[in-house]
């Protein structure tokens, strides 16, 4: 990667007590999905709800929107809470999918 070149997609949980929060920066396309479903994953067997902090994402493709739902199953599967907060209003717009995120409106 040359160095004015950024990843396509960053993660950074934050453990809380109560939850645990990957926060995401960049892109869940077909280049990012495998980290992020990694990411994720890992975090299912503490049992904490998982909140994905999609506030800086910028862009989904269909492999990115295909991960978001194989992740949440997974959780589901394993009796494990998971919701996608901080949509932007491109993101909630694609998805329309409100049973499967927090909040019904952009930010919530």
């Amino acid at each position: 990667m040359a160095a004015d070149e950024s990843p396509v997609l960053q993660l950074e949980v934050e453990r809380q007590p109560d939850a645990s929060i990957v926060h995401c920066t960049g892109k869940v396309v077909i280049d990012s999905w495998a980290m992020f479903t990694v990411a994720v994953r890992a975090l299912i067997p503490e049992g904490k709800p998982i909140l994905v902090d999609l506030a800086n994402v910028s862009l989904v493709d269909s492999v990115g929107i295909g991960t978001f739902v194989s992740v949440w199953a997974s959780a589901r599967k394993s009796g494990c809470a998971l919701k996608f907060i901080n949509l932007n209003a491109d993101i909630h717009d694609l998805f329309g999918l409100h049973g499967l995120f927090a909040g019904d409106a952009p930010g919530a």
